[in-house]
Order: structure tokens, then sequence, then C-alpha cells
């Protein structure tokens, strides 16, 4: 079984800013926290983020690294 469609873009995201493999799993604890302290995304009802979201995120992300 493949990849879920939301984990391709979040690596899809760190290959194009370049994330290391450990800050590609710190980058997914910290959209995790994000959607958990309710600064989820539009993406679903569940609150995934869009591909632009992701991308706004990582860029938070990095900024704070």
């Amino acid at each position: 079984m493949g990849k879920k469609d939301d984990l391709k873009q979040v690596d899809s995201i760190a290959r194009e800013f370049r994330m290391s493999p450990e800050l590609r799993k710190a980058f997914g604890i910290f959209l995790e926290k994000e959607k958990r302290n309710g600064h989820g995304g539009t993406g679903n009802n569940r609150g995934d983020f869009t591909y632009q979201e992701l991308r706004q995120k990582a860029k938070e992300f990095l900024e704070d690294s």
C-alpha cells in the first residue's frame, strides 16, 4: 500500500524546502501539534492542510528552527 496523499504532499514540501530527514520528521511533528492546537488547515473536515498552507507552515517551521 502506498503513502497517503497528505504524506506525499508533506514529503514534497520537505524536498522543496531542502529539509534533511531529521527536519522532515520534526516538520511532521510540528504539523500534528498545529492541528492539535486548533491551527489546522482548510483541506478537509479533519483540518488537513492544503498544499499552499503546507508551504506557509514550512516557512514558519524553518524560521523557528
